[in-house]
């Protein structure tokens, strides 16, 4: 009859694995492993997941059902146990999985196979493994990998934002096993403990917690209730439309009517509450603007340009008019709004259109800045740069020709140099 330690010994040696320096002769050298750890790790929503493993090699030995018996306990890997580690709760093949550290072990059979999570991680092998220690098995179908793999290895595959495959692939099979985490409770966890430390110093952090919660419809009192915070702190026309979208989800119900309604009301009434400047009431405009409340939209605009008759202001109520059919009027504005607006804010302004795919209005506000700043190489670069959009090549080199001519900096010289050498036209511009 053979003892444990001589099944052991015998085992080993089947395996063509080395035996544990507590059985034979103490080892004062390093020498490469027969089968070479690896680590192999992967995010799965917040949670981290990794195994660390032994890489046994087939060298011409048939694997399932010989060198790896089946209905057999088996380590999963060689030497010592195979280890996989979780920061998170999960889900392993739909059961749930503490956060921790696990003996990784499998039963192969010729059908579905056993995959064992153990709370015992630091024995060797499957030799001492125990069914009573067990914290979770699941089955798996293994399949044929498709390529021979010739020392075995754990992949993570068919990544999602809330769950990964795990596959052990040895020989001719791969044997995978889903693994999944609910990220928005890991998430809305993270978020609460990070508003108790810098996060919650700003209104930033609980606008980003809020955020989350719109923009993933979850937890909306939760994320209300960190909307309120922020608008406390601070509030502004981020925080205060989130506000508003989040009373609206939470009490409206679905009813897009109702949800309009009510995101108005908690606007308004933000608006009213807090010390607030022209820019929040001109997005609280824009605001009523996209949702087809233009009356409530109008008061609002009017409300900023009186706050602050800038260009942006100006801007944003003439949109407001011509939304509400009143063109002459929206133009009476604009041109008000020109008129005010500094290079910069012309400039900008007509790149906003310009990249929104507004390309005749954009033309228009580069048009007006050259007649205000006509000494400015940087304005007839911008003008040339929305002709270059419209198609227009006559009117492009002739604005970038312009640029050039004004001793521009280097930065709007290499602009319209580009830009005339995309059109196919060469300009000799020497650097004074």
């Amino acid at each position: 009859m053979f003892t444990k330690l001589q099944h052991l010994i015998v085992w080993a040696m089947a395996m063509a694995l080395p035996l544990p320096a507590a059985f034979g002769q103490t080892q004062l050298t390093t020498t490469p492993n027969a089968s070479p750890q690896a680590t192999v790790s992967q995010t799965i929503g917040l949670a981290e997941v990794a195994i660390t493993y032994h890489r046994p090699a087939v060298k011409g030995r048939e694997v399932w059902g010989k060198l790896v018996p089946y209905n057999t306990v088996w380590r999963a890997g060689a030497n010592e146990n195979t280890v996989i580690r979780f920061t998170d709760n999960v889900k392993v093949e739909g059961q749930p999985l503490a956060a921790g550290t696990y003996g990784l072990h499998m039963i192969p059979t010729e059908g579905k196979w056993t995959i064992i999570f153990s709370n015992n991680s630091t024995s060797w092998g499957s030799f001492s493994y125990q069914e009573s220690e067990d914290a979770l098995r699941v089955e798996a179908s293994p399949r044929e990998s498709g390529n021979f793999q010739e020392s075995l290895s754990y992949e993570f595959v068919s990544l999602g934002p809330d769950g990964a495959v795990c596959q052990l692939e040895w020989a001719d099979k791969a044997i995978p096993f889903r693994i999944e985490t609910d990220v928005h409770a890991a998430v809305l966890a993270s978020l609460r403990q990070q508003l108790r430390d810098k996060a919650g110093w700003s209104w930033q952090g609980w606008h980003e917690a809020a955020a989350y919660c719109l923009q993933n419809n979850v937890s909306l009192e939760e994320g209300l209730a960190w909307a309120t915070r922020s608008v406390f702190m601070s509030p502004n026309p981020q925080n205060m439309s989130a506000k508003a979208m989040l009373a609206a989800k939470l009490k409206g119900q679905g009813d897009a009517e109702q949800e309009t309604k009510i995101a108005l009301k908690t606007l308004g009434e933000d608006l009213k509450a807090n010390t607030c400047t022209w820019k929040e009431y001109n997005a609280a405009a824009q605001f009523a603007m996209n949702k087809g409340q233009l009356e409530q939209a109008m008061a609002w605009s009017e409300k900023a340009v009186d706050m602050s008759a800038n260009m942006t202001s100006m801007m944003a109520r003439a949109k407001v008019l011509e939304k509400a059919g009143d063109t002459k009027a929206a133009a009476k504005v604009k041109q008000d709004a020109v008129a005010r607006g500094t290079n910069a804010e012309l400039n900008n302004y007509g790149y906003q259109l310009l990249f929104s795919g507004k390309t005749a209005e954009a033309l228009e506000i580069f048009e007006a800045n050259t007649e205000k700043y006509p000494e400015d190489p940087n304005v007839w670069d911008s003008l040339g740069e929305g002709y270059v959009n419209a198609g227009n090549k006559e009117k492009a080199v002739k604005a970038l020709k312009k640029a050039l001519s004004l001793n521009p900096p280097d930065n709007v010289r290499a602009n319209s140099l580009k830009l005339l050498s995309q059109l196919g036209v060469e300009y000799d511009s020497p650097k004074p």
